[in-house]
């Protein structure tokens, strides 16, 4: 009788290193690239990383045009004006320069160039039939992997959602790894992200989805951002704890993707949704309150977390541990300054409940557990 079978998929090409960005013209020659939508946030021009890379594409002789209307939290109708761009100029290809909102801004305009329609036809897990026009991915910031994963997130500001798109189909080609394209990222942007990849990777190491190989992934991943991310916050110009975190943001995506992850990320899409908080810092926030919720029901899991954070072996040392890392990188300790009410508890827990992260949680959750949770957080 054949035992447990574990997939372990990453449909992306990793290119990871210090000045990797400025080879982006490699890999658009390898897909015959002739027209480059360059998808980015005014932020990003303004901060001085577009114009090497677009110096690069000239001199490769790739022809392209700068879509830098990118917003944070991108809705339906902001990635149909990305894509209708695409459209207009004829490119065939997708450079996104950015954090998250520009590189699924990108990763979604190209899957509609490819398959038409509009995001809200491609909601859910694996709706996208055509592989997506190529994407060049080169984050700007150590934190949401969208550049690796197969998740696109975009907001739906009527309905209050966040609406998850999940396909192989719907990814970056390339991401190109580059910790030097971090070091201008202030502080606090850092810190959010930052805990965004530490997140990732202790909900996919005690998620029930985790098996071997996604453990070593995860635990290496926390090994990373616990020294590196106060260190970058401090000062943005330490390249080694800029690339231990760039680094960290690769191998808890790499296991996050194949586990999914638990109830902080359950919690933070509706959070963003309904209050418009920051997804890093809505993550941030909720992280030590669902360790700590969860610590009953895998002790030994939280026990190793701890030690991989370089706390005493020990569950509850790990909960003390992110309590004290979050307030030494300066994010808030309540949800209820950030403008949470919590009258808006009821509509989120409903939210939260309806995403599959719950069901690979390491304890069984009600929805009245998910309501104590905010209320905490709050």
């Amino acid at each position: 009788m054949p035992g447990r079978i574990d997939t372990f998929r990453i449909p992306t090409r990793i290119q990871f290193g210090r000045g990797v960005a400025l080879t982006l013209a490699d890999p658009l020659r390898q897909v015959g690239a002739k027209k480059v939508l360059v998808v980015t946030d005014p932020g990003v021009v303004k901060a001085g990383l577009v114009g090497p890379l677009t110096e690069k594409l000239r001199e490769a002789g790739i022809a392209y045009e700068i879509y830098d209307e990118v917003v944070p939290d991108p809705g339906v109708a902001e990635v149909q004006r990305a894509y209708e761009r695409a459209k207009a100029v004829g490119a065939d290809a997708f450079v996104a320069v950015g954090g998250g909102s520009s590189i699924d801004t990108a990763k979604m305009a190209a899957v509609l160039l490819s398959n038409g329609g509009t995001v809200l036809d491609y909601i859910g897990i694996d709706k996208v039939p055509k592989m997506a026009a190529p994407v060049i991915a080169i984050p700007t910031t150590a934190g949401t992997g969208a550049e690796l994963t197969i998740n696109s997130v975009i907001a739906d500001p009527g309905q209050h959602k966040k609406l998850v798109i999940i396909s192989p189909n719907a990814t970056a080609l390339f991401a190109l790894e580059d910790p030097e394209l971090t070091v201008g990222l202030p502080p606090f942007l850092t810190a959010i992200t930052g805990m965004d990849t530490l997140v990732h990777a202790i909900e996919s190491f005690t998620s029930k989805n985790s098996y071997r190989m996604t453990e070593l992934l995860a635990l290496e991943a926390i090994r990373d951002a616990a020294w590196a991310l106060p260190r970058a916050v401090k000062d943005g110009k330490d390249i080694d704890a800029r690339e231990a975190m760039m680094r960290a943001v690769v191998t808890a995506s790499l296991a996050f993707s194949n586990t999914r992850l638990g109830n902080v990320h359950a919690m933070a899409l509706p959070l963003g949704g309904w209050c418009h908080v920051a997804h890093g810092t809505a993550v941030a926030v909720l992280l030590p309150h669902v360790m700590d919720f969860n610590r009953s029901a895998a002790p030994d899991r939280y026990a190793a977390v701890a030690e991989a954070l370089g706390a005493t072996k020990d569950a509850k040392a790990a909960v003390e541990h992110v309590f004290r890392l979050n307030e030494t990188i300066g994010i808030p300790m309540h949800l209820g300054p950030l403008g949470v009410d919590e009258g808006a508890i009821p509509n989120m827990a409903k939210d939260a409940m309806l995403s599959g992260n719950i069901l690979v949680n390491p304890r069984t959750t009600t929805q009245p557990d998910i309501e104590a949770l905010y209320k905490a957080a709050i």
